[in-house]
């Protein structure tokens, strides 16, 4: 038996990554947590150096120690678990390109379904207190909902191969808590953005290309609005899981507040004090038109909401891209 009294020792798969990297700094704040244990294959979704940034911030702290290994692994996964002894996992590990996943579904199959399995089979064996996974707001598809998007509705129907693994992720989960009592939390986030997001994204594209004066994709033949939500926003909310990680349950994650692409824009170029020169183009057909979430269950389950708004967050990333991506270009 673990000692509850001890720090805990929490495994992060994805840690060099967009999110997983803040979601390292979040816990080294916090005093009940001992050792931070990041796997991550420093996949070149986006190029490996900006990973090895993140890795850069995190590798002074005492807290934090690194392995390069594949979720894919099971093996190798399996001497990280025994070697560690993990309270929680947070499984942040994925492949993530919507776009992509129509093109080449088996990476995303491999990664996203094979890769949880592994998390869940080991987590069920090493008796894991809580496992943290991630889903996705693609679950949702074109839902047409009259408000906004609660976590009972029917998601069956997802326009993507990337959006149907995080559905499969799901379903896998409730098989783990409903044989094994593995208690496993699900996240359905929703368009997360920040500092450190990754390349390709809508937002980052756009201000990428308007300090560098090239023109801008816009999407035209949809009316598209996302719920977009700040990653500071997201790692408090997962910081906060870790002390209600009972049972099995699915959360939305996101501001609730959608904006069109048009207010994106207009933010952007106000943040920036540029204007874009825009370039329309038809919308992907596995974008989905809407994302709305309800996050009545985070705030009754996780006693969370949202703090920084569009405006505030896209100042932030602004400021950081200047900062570190527009003084320091790197290929």
């Amino acid at each position: 038996m673990k000692n509850n009294s001890k720090k805990l020792s929490i495994l992060v798969t994805g840690g060099a990554g967009f999110i997983g990297s803040h979601l390292c700094q979040k816990l080294f704040k916090m005093p009940n947590v001992g050792r931070v244990i990041c796997v991550d294959n420093l996949d070149p979704v986006y190029p490996v150096v900006f990973k090895k940034e993140n890795l850069a911030l995190l590798a002074s702290n005492s807290k934090f120690y690194f392995y390069k290994t594949d979720i894919c692994n099971k093996s190798d996964l399996k001497n990280i678990f025994k070697k560690e002894t993990p309270d929680y996992v947070i499984n942040l590990a994925a492949k993530t390109d919507t776009r992509l996943s129509v093109i080449k579904p088996e990476e995303f199959i491999e990664v996203n379904i094979k890769g949880v399995l592994n998390i869940l089979e080991l987590s069920k064996d090493f008796k894991i207190k809580g496992v943290s996974l991630f889903s996705s707001s693609s679950v949702y598809g074109n839902i047409k909902s009259k408000s906004r998007f609660k976590e009972t509705e029917i998601t069956d129907f997802p326009l993507s191969p990337y959006g149907a693994t995080k559905k499969a992720g799901e379903v896998l989960s409730y098989t783990y808590f409903f044989n094994y009592e593995l208690p496993v939390t699900c996240f359905r986030l929703f368009n997360v953005y920040g500092e450190r997001m990754r390349q390709g994204l809508v937002l980052s594209k756009w201000v990428e290309n308007i300090f560098n004066n090239k023109p801008i994709e816009f999407s035209s033949t949809k009316m598209i609005r996302r719920d977009f939500t700040y990653v500071g926003d997201v790692v408090s909310a997962i910081a906060k899981s870790l002390k209600t990680n009972k049972g099995f349950n699915i959360i939305n994650i996101a501001s609730s507040n959608p904006a069109s692409l048009a207010e994106l824009l207009r933010i952007v170029e106000k943040v920036t004090k540029k204007k874009a020169t825009v370039i329309k183009r038809e919308s992907n057909k596995a974008s989905i038109e809407v994302s709305y979430a309800d996050i009545g269950k985070a705030q009754k389950l996780l006693g969370w909401k949202p703090k920084i708004g569009l405006e505030k967050g896209i100042s932030n990333y602004v400021s950081w891209f200047i900062e570190n991506r527009l003084k320091n270009k790197k290929s």
